[in-house]
C-alpha cells in the first residue's frame, strides 16, 4: 500500500510539472532551488527532493552536483512528449479518483439528508459563507471544498463512513490540487455546494443524491475540458 509520503511526492511532482509549463522553462533552464519550491508548495525539502528524483527518472529533470537542478537537456519536442506522457498518466489517475467519488459521495449525501441536525445545517451555511468569501478574495478555496465534503460524511452519523472519507482524504485531495485551480471551476463548485446544502436542509435524500452526482459530474467536466484551468 502507498504511504502518505509517497502520495505527497507524487502530488509535488505534478505541481513542479505545472510550474515548468506555466513559466515556459526550456531545456537547460535551472529549476528554482529546493528551498524555494518547499516554501512555494508548503512542504518539506525532503518531499521536494523525492519529487525531483522521480522527475529525473522520467527524463524531465537532471541534477548537477553543486549547480542545481535543470530541465533535461533534450529537444523541445522531446520535453513536450515527456510532459504529455505524464499528463496522460495523471489524467487517467484523476479519472479513477472521480469514478470513486461518484460511487461513494452521492449515497453519503443521501444518508446525510436523512440524519442531519439543525445545528449541522447551520454549520453548512457557515461553510458556504467561507467559500463565498474565499472565491471573492481569490484566496485558497480547495481547503473549504474538502472540509465541505468531509463534513457531509460526518453528518451521516456513521463513524465508519466518516473514517473511510478521512482515510481517502489524501487521494481525493489530488482532484482539488492547487495546480488544477481555476475561477471557473471554483465558481461552478460553489453553485453545486449551494444546491447540495439546500437539499440537505430540506431533508430531501433523493434530491441530495442527485445534487451531489450533478456537482461531481460538473466538476469532472470542468476539470477535464480545462486541464489546469484558465480563468474566465
Amino acid at each position: 500500500m502507498e504511504t502518505r509520503q509517497t502520495r505527497l511526492y507524487e502530488s509535488i511532482s505534478s505541481r513542479i510539472r505545472d510550474l515548468v509549463a506555466r513559466t515556459n522553462l526550456r531545456p537547460g533552464d535551472r529549476l528554482p532551488p529546493e528551498r524555494h519550491l518547499a516554501d512555494l508548495f508548503q512542504v518539506s525539502r525532503n518531499s521536494v527532493r523525492e519529487a525531483i528524483k522521480s522527475l529525473e527518472q522520467q527524463g524531465i529533470l537532471i541534477s548537477k552536483a553543486g549547480s542545481g537542478t535543470f530541465i533535461a537537456d533534450q529537444s523541445a519536442s522531446s520535453l513536450s512528449s515527456a510532459l504529455e506522457r505524464v499528463f496522460i498518466r495523471e489524467r487517467h489517475r484523476l479519472a479513477d479518483i472521480f469514478e470513486l467519488r461518484l460511487v461513494l459521495e452521492p449515497q453519503i449525501a443521501f444518508l446525510a439528508a436523512q440524519r442531519i441536525t439543525d445545528e449541522e445545517c447551520d454549520r453548512l451555511d457557515a461553510m458556504i459563507g467561507h467559500q463565498e468569501r474565499a472565491l471573492a478574495e481569490n484566496a485558497a478555496y480547495q481547503e473549504h471544498d474538502l472540509a465541505f465534503h468531509d463534513f457531509i460524511a460526518a453528518c451521516t452519523g456513521n463513524e465508519a463512513i466518516a473514517q473511510l472519507m478521512e482515510k481517502l482524504q489524501d487521494m481525493l485531495t489530488e482532484s482539488r490540487d492547487e495546480a488544477l485551480r481555476s475561477t471557473r471551476r471554483e465558481r461552478e463548485s460553489l453553485v453545486g455546494h449551494r444546491q447540495i446544502r439546500q437539499a440537505l436542509r430540506d431533508r430531501d435524500p433523493k434530491r441530495a443524491r442527485r445534487a451531489m452526482t450533478s456537482h461531481l459530474q460538473q466538476t469532472r467536466h470542468c476539470l477535464f475540458t480545462n486541464k489546469g484551468g484558465t480563468d474566465e
